[in-house]
C-alpha cells in the first residue's frame, strides 16, 4: 500500500509539473509577473519529485518480502479503454471529467489507450513466448542443417530454459504469488521443445583409446560419420546383443543427458496436457539409445581388458546403462497408464517398437550382467513382465469363459457380449449389410453357411478396401479381431473346458491368413477422414506379433507386401514425422535378423513419402538420395542376392524430391544424379533404367524451382538432347508439351523474356500437334515479360502475344483461346509497366473479363481474385487522384459479384490489403477513419465465414500508416491519432496476429508526427520500445524512428550501453524480427 501510495504521489508529481511547464509555455504575455511564482512551483515539484523517487525506492527495497514483484510492468500510467486520459495545454484529466476551455493546438487531444504498452495482457504475453522459443528451436533446426552444432545446443538450451521459466511463472500466478503473466503453454510447445532436445548429438563424449595416445572427442566435434557410425554400432548390438568389438572406446557421460533434460519436459507437460503415444515412443528410443550405446563401449572394455569384467558393477558405463534402462521403463508405464486413463484411445496407444526397444535393453544388461546373478534376474523379470503387460494392452480379452469380448472390442460390429453370442454366419451377415447400406451396389451373399470360412472374410474385407468408406478400416479390423477370437476359442484347452456347452457337432473357425492381414492393411489405407490411419495399421502388424507368440496364430507371418501398405500408410497420411517413421520401418525390414526382404516398391515407397514432404522440410532430397544409395549399395555389394535394383521410378522419386523442395543445390544435385542413372544404364547393365521424359522433366522442374545459375540454359541444352536421341530412335525421350513448358517456366522465373518468346515460336513453328503451345505456355511468355527491365518494350511485345493467341483461335489455327491465366499475365505486366496508360488498359481489361465471364457465362474468362488484385495493384501503384475512390468501387464489385455467388471472385486478405494501401498512400480527409472502417469490415467478413478475408499484420500497418500520414488538420489529426492507438491495440490482442516490427515502428511514426513533445510522448515511446525490445522487434527502422522521437539521452539510456545506433544490439531484441 506504501508502495502504490508513493508511485501515485510521483505520477501527481508529473501531471502537475507538466502543467505548469505547458501553463509557462502558453501563457500570455499578461502574466509575466507570476514568472516567479511559477519558476518557485516547478522548484517545489522538482524536490517532491526527487523525494518520492527516493522515498519510493527506499520503501519498495524495504516491503519487497512482503509485496514480491510481478513481471516487468509499464512504464506508463494505466489507461484503458475504460480509463482512457486526455491532455492538452492546460490539464490532464480522466475522460468524462470536467474539461476547461482548450487554450492549446487541438492536436494535444487524444484518446491514449495504454494497453499499448499494458503487459498485464495474457494473451500477447503468450504469443510472445511461444514466438521467442520458436524461433530459438527455428534457429537450432537451421544450425543442424548447417551441422553448427554449438549455436545447435545454444539455441536448444535457450528454449528449454525459456520454457521451464514459462511454467515456473504460470505456476506463481496460479497459486497467487504472481498476479499476471503468460496463459498455460501449449502441448506442441511441449512436444517442439522435447524434439528440439533429443535432435541434439550424442550427449556421451566419445573417444578411442589407441597403444601410444587417448584422444577426446566433444560433443560438439562429433561429426555426421562419427554418430552415424554410433548408430550402426546400436544396430549391431540390438542384432547381436551386446557382440564382442576390436577397438577401446571411452566415455565421459554429462550427468544430464539429452533424454534425461527431454524427460524432464515431459514430467512438466504432463502435469498439464496428455501427451501422445509418439512423444513416449521417442523418449523410450532415445533412452534405449543411451543405454545400447553405454553397454556397447562396456563390452570394449571387457574385450580389451578381462579384469574390467570384476569391476564391471562399479564402471559408470555401467551404471549409466542401468539408469537410461529404468528411465525407458518408467516412460513405457507412464504411457500405459495414460492409454488406460483416457479410455485406451488410440493416439495414446504405446507402440510395439517402445515394447521391443525397452525388452532389447534389459536383455542386454542381463547379457552384460554376467557377474552379478542379482542383477541378471531382476533384467530377466523385467523382460517377462514386459511381455505381459504388452500382451495385456494389444491382445484380446481372453476370458473365454465368461464368453464375452471386451466392451469397447468393436468399432462397427455390436458390443462383445453379443458378438460372443452370434454365429460366425450372423456376423458375416451383419458386415455384410453394413457395406450394402453405404453401397446399395454390392450384392454378395452367403450361398452355403455351412462351408463359411476364411476365403468368405477375406473377400469381404478386400470388399471393403475396394469400396473405401469412413468404416472400412475398423470394421475390417473388426473382422480381424473376430476372427481370431474364434481361433481362441477353439484352441484345445478351451474345447475341452467347452466341450459339454457345445450341441453343433461342427464349429466353423475361419482361420485368419496373411491375406487376411494384408486386406485390414489395404482397408485402412483407403479409409478416408479417419485419424490415425497409419498408427492403426502399424498396429495391425504389432497385434499380429503378438498372436504368433501366444501360438493363436502359429506359422502366419506378415510378408512384404505387409510392410509396404504399412510404409504406403505413412506416406499418405501426410502428418509431421510421417516419411521419417516410414524410413524406420523400411529400416527394420533391411535389418538381417528379420525374414522381411523390401523389393523395389519398398524402397520408392519410402522415396516418395519424402518427396510428398519436400515442400516443408529442406532436407527431404537429401533423406530420399540416401535411400536411394543404400538400395544400390545393398545390390551391389552382392552380400544379399534378394536386394532390389534401383529402378527408374525410384530415382524419379528422389528427383522429384529435389525438385519440390525448391532448395539452393537442388537443381545440380537432380543433374548428377541423371547422369548417375544414365552411367548406370549404360555402363553396368541396369537395362531398366533408361531415363525417360518424364525423368528429363523433373530434372528441368528442380533445375527452374531450385533458381540455379544459368538454369533456363541448362534446360534448354536437356531438351535438345532428348531431341536428339528422340531422332536417333529413342522414343522414351520424345519431348513434350510438359518439356517444352518447363523450359518456357525456366526463362519466365529469370525473366529472360526475349529467350522465351523465341523458344515459343520454335514449339509454333515445329508443326508437331502434340508440342503446340497452350495457354500455360502463353501465359508463362507474358510472365517473362512483366519481369523485364524495358518496361514500354515489355507492355507492347505482351500486347501483341495477346493478340497473337486471339487471332490463331479466330483463324482455327489453335483450338484454345485466352483464358483465365492468359487475362491476369496480361495484367500483370501493365501492372508493373508504370506505364500513364496502365490504368486505363487494365480497367478496360477487367470490365471485358466481367462482361464476358460473370455476364456472358463464359467460364474460361471468368475473373478471379487475382484478376482483381492485379487491378487493385495496378491502382495502387499510379499516382491518379482518381484510384482512392476508383479501387473502393472495384472492391464494391468483387463483394457484389460473390454475393450472387461467383465464389472465383470472393473477396480475399490481398485485395483488402491493397486497397488499404491506396487509402494510405492517398491526400484524402479522414482516411485514416476510412481504412480503419475498411479493416473491421474485413474482419466482419473473416468472421462471418470468408476465411480468405482474415486480416494480416500487412492490413494493419496499412491503416498504422494512413494515420501516420494524416493531413495536417488539427480534427483529422486528433482522429487519427485514435485511430492508430486502437489499431495497435486491436493487433495486439489480436487471437490470431502479433505486431511486426513494421508495425511498432510505423506507430512510433505516427506518435511523431501526430503527438506533440511532452514528457508524456516521452513515457509512450519508452513503453512502446520497450515492449518491442521484449518481443524481440528491435528492428533498424524501430530504433531509426524511435531515435528521431526522443533526446540523445533518453535514445541512449533506452539502448542500455549500446555503443552506436543500429549494431551490437542485444540478440533478444531482434530475435523475431524477419
Amino acid at each position: 500500500p506504501v508502495h502504490l501510495l508513493l508511485s501515485s504521489s510521483l505520477s501527481l508529481s508529473i501531471i502537475i509539473s507538466s502543467r505548469l511547464s505547458s501553463h509557462t509555455r502558453y501563457r500570455p504575455s499578461s502574466l509575466s509577473e507570476k514568472g516567479y511564482e511559477i519558476k518557485m512551483r516547478l522548484k517545489w515539484f522538482s524536490i517532491v519529485f526527487c523525494a518520492a523517487i527516493f522515498l519510493r525506492d527506499r520503501v519498495s527495497s524495504a516491503l519487497l518480502p512482503f509485496f514480491p514483484r510481478t513481471s516487468h510492468s509499464s512504464v506508463l500510467p494505466n489507461t484503458s479503454a475504460a480509463h482512457s486520459t486526455t491532455w492538452n495545454g492546460r490539464r490532464m484529466h480522466f475522460s468524462g471529467a470536467y474539461r476547461e476551455p482548450v487554450l492549446s493546438s487541438s492536436i494535444q487531444k487524444g484518446e491514449i489507450s495504454t494497453q499499448i504498452i499494458d503487459d498485464t495482457n495474457r494473451s500477447s504475453h503468450t504469443k510472445t513466448a511461444t514466438s521467442i522459443i520458436s524461433s530459438h528451436l527455428q534457429s537450432a533446426s537451421l544450425a543442424q542443417s548447417k551441422k553448427d552444432v554449438p549455436t545447435q545446443q545454444n539455441e536448444v538450451e535457450y528454449a528449454e530454459r525459456d520454457l521451464i521459466q514459462w511454467v515456473q511463472h504460470y505456476r506463481g500466478r496460479s497459486t497467487g504469488e504472481v498476479e499476471e503473466g503468460p496463459e498455460l503453454p501449449d502441448a506442441q510447445i511441449f512436444s517442439d521443445v522435447i524434439e528440439g532436445l533429443l535432435a541434439l548429438p550424442s550427449s556421451f563424449t566419445i573417444g578411442t583409446n589407441n597403444e601410444n595416445e587417448e584422444n577426446s572427442v566433444s560433443p560438439s566435434n562429433i561429426t555426421g560419420s562419427e554418430i552415424n557410425d554410433g548408430k550402426e554400432m546400436n544396430d549391431q548390438i540390438r542384432r547381436t546383443l551386446l557382440g564382442k568389438g576390436t577397438v577401446h572406446h571411452h566415455i565421459l557421460y554429462s550427468e544430464s543427458s539429452k533424454s534425461d533434460r527431454a524427460t524432464r519436459i515431459l514430467d512438466l507437460m504432463e502435469s498439464f496436457h496428455e501427451p501422445t503415444g509418439p512423444l513416449y515412443d521417442t523418449l523410450i528410443a532415445s533412452h534405449g539409445d543411451d543405454a545400447l550405446q553405454c553397454l556397447s563401449i562396456l563390452t570394449a572394455e571387457k574385450d580389451r581388458d578381462d579384469d574390467a569384467i570384476m569391476n564391471s558393477k562399479d564402471s559408470p558405463y555401467y551404471q549409466r546403462a542401468w539408469k537410461s534402462a529404468k528411465s525407458a521403463l518408467d516412460i513405457l508405464r507412464r504411457s500405459e497408464e495414460l492409454y488406460h486413463e483416457t479410455g485406451q484411445s488410440p493416439s495414446r496407444l504405446p507402440s510395439v517398437s517402445s515394447y521391443v526397444t525397452t525388452m532389447d535393453v534389459w536383455k542386454a544388461l542381463a547379457v552384460g550382467a554376467e557377474v552379478d546373478e542379482d542383477k541378471k534376474n531382476e533384467a530377466l523379470e523385467v523382460v517377462r513382465n514386459l511381455r505381459q503387460r504388452r500382451l495385456k494392452v494389444y491382445a484380446l480379452d481372453s476370458d473365454m469363459e465368461a464368453g464375452a469380448e471386451r466392451s469397447f472390442g468393436y468399432n462397427v460390429l455390436p458390443p462383445g457380449v453379443w458378438v460372443s453370442s452370434m454365429t460366425v454366419e450372423e456376423v458375416l451377415g451383419f458386415a455384410i449389410n453394413v457395406l450394402r447400406e453405404s453401397v446399395p451396389s454390392y450384392q454378395r451373399k452367403i450361398k452355403d453357411p455351412s462351408k463359411i470360412g476364411t476365403w468368405h472374410f477375406n473377400q469381404l474385407i478386400f470388399d471393403l478396401a475396394n469400396c473405401p468408406q469412413s468404416f472400412s478400416g475398423p470394421l475390417a479390423q473388426d473382422l480381424l479381431d473376430y476372427m481370431v477370437y474364434t481361433v481362441k476359442k477353439t484352441t484345445p484347452s478351451n474345447r475341452s473346458r467347452n466341450r459339454k456347452k457345445q450341441s453343433a457337432p461342427h464349429l466353423n473357425v475361419p482361420k485368419p491368413n496373411v491375406e487376411t492381414i494384408n486386406g485390414v492393411l489395404k482397408a485402412w489405407m483407403v479409409t478416408p477422414n479417419y485419424p490415425d490411419v497409419a498408427r492403426h495399421a502399424e498396429a495391425v502388424l504389432a497385434k499380429l506379433a503378438i498372436w504368433q507368440s501366444e501360438g493363436i496364430l502359429w506359422g502366419v507371418s506378415a510378408d512384404t507386401v505387409s510392410y509396404n501398405t504399412c510404409i504406403n500408410c505413412w506416406k499418405e497420411s501426410g502428418i509431421k514425422g510421417a516419411a521419417q517413421r516410414a524410413t524406420e520401418i523400411l529400416v527394420l525390414m533391411e535389418d538381417e535378423s528379420t525374414t522381411i526382404i523390401p523389393d523395389d516398391i519398398s524402397y520408392t515407397t519410402c522415396i516418395g513419402a519424402w518427396a510428398d514432404c519436400s515442400s516443408r522440410d529442406p532436407n527431404a532430397g537429401r533423406h530420399a538420395e540416401e535411400i536411394l544409395m543404400r538400395m544400390h549399395n545393398r545390390n551391389a555389394s552382392g552380400d544379399d542376392s534378394a536386394a532390389p535394383r534401383p529402378t527408374a521410378r525410384c530415382f524419379n522419386a528422389v528427383l522429384l524430391a529435389y525438385a519440390n523442395g525448391r532448395q539452393r543445390g537442388g537443381g545440380k544435385r537432380a543433374l548428377e544424379l541423371l547422369r548417375f542413372m544414365e552411367r548406370l544404364h549404360s555402363e553396368e547393365g541396369y537395362t531398366d533404367l533408361s531415363p525417360d521424359t518424364y525423368t528429363f522433366n523433373i530434372v528441368m522442374k528442380a533445375l527452374a524451382n531450385c533458381g540455379e545459375r544459368g538454369a533456363s540454359q541448362k534446360a534448354n541444352q536437356l531438351i535438345k538432347r532428348m531431341k536428339v536421341s528422340y531422332e536417333k530412335g529413342d522414343t522414351n525421350l520424345k519431348p513434350d508439351l510438359q518439356s517444352y513448358n518447363t523450359v518456357l517456366d525456366a526463362f519466365s522465373k529469370e525473366g529472360d523474356a526475349l529467350s522465351a518468346e523465341s523458344f515459343l515460336l520454335q514449339m509454333l513453328n515445329r508443326g508437331d500437334d502434340l508440342i503446340k503451345p497452350n495457354a500455360y505456355s502463353y501465359t508463362a511468355v507474358l510472365t517473362a515479360w512483366s519481369r523485364s527491365d524495358d518496361k514500354a518494350k515489355a507492355v507492347r511485345r505482351a500486347e501483341n502475344l495477346f493478340n497473337d493467341v486471339e487471332g490463331r483461335y479466330a483463324a482455327g489455327e489453335t483450338d484454345f483461346r485466352a483464358d483465365t491465366s492468359v487475362y491476369n499475365a496480361l495484367i500483370n505486366c501493365w501492372a508493373k509497366s508504370g506505364e500513364r496508360r496502365a490504368l486505363y488498359r487494365v480497367t478496360q481489361i477487367l470490365s471485358l473479363m466481367e462482361e464476358l465471364g460473370l455476364q456472358g457465362g463464359d467460364s474460361n474468362v471468368q475473373p478471379n481474385s487475382r484478376t482483381y488484385c492485379a487491378v487493385l495493384d495496378t491502382l495502387a501503384r499510379s499516382k491518379n487522384y482518381k484510384a482512392y475512390n476508383k479501387s473502393l468501387e472495384i472492391l464494391q464489385r468483387m463483394e457484389d459479384f460473390h454475393s450472387q455467388g461467383y465464389d472465383s471472385v470472393r473477396p480475399c486478405a490481398r485485395a483488402y490489403s491493397i486497397v488499404l494501401s491506396t487509402i494510405a498512400r492517398s491526400r484524402r480527409k479522414s482516411k485514416a477513419i476510412k481504412a480503419q472502417e475498411l479493416l473491421h469490415r474485413m474482419e466482419s467478413e473473416y468472421r462471418g465465414g470468408n476465411s480468405a478475408c482474415r486480416p494480416n499484420v500487412y492490413s494493419y500497418n496499412a491503416v498504422l500508416n494512413a494515420a501516420a500520414f494524416s493531413g495536417k488538420d488539427e480534427r483529422e489529426q486528433e482522429e487519427a491519432f485514435k485511430v492508430a492507438c486502437l489499431t495497435f491495440d486491436e493487433l495486439r490482442m489480436s487471437d490470431y496476429l502479433q505486431p511486426s516490427d513494421v508495425s511498432y515502428g510505423t506507430f512510433l511514426k505516427a506518435i511523431k508526427h501526430l503527438m506533440p513533445e511532452s514528457e508524456v510522448r516521452d513515457n509512450l515511446v519508452k513503453g512502446v520500445f520497450r515492449k518491442c525490445c521484449r518481443d524481440g522487434l528491435a528492428s533498424d527502422f524501430v530504433l531509426k524512428e524511435t531515435s528521431a522521437l526522443s533526446s540523445p539521452d533518453l535514445y541512449h539510456s533506452l539502448l542500455k550501453g549500446v555503443t552506436n545506433d543500429y549494431g551490437n544490439l542485444p540478440k533478444t531484441w531482434s530475435a523475431n524480427v524477419r
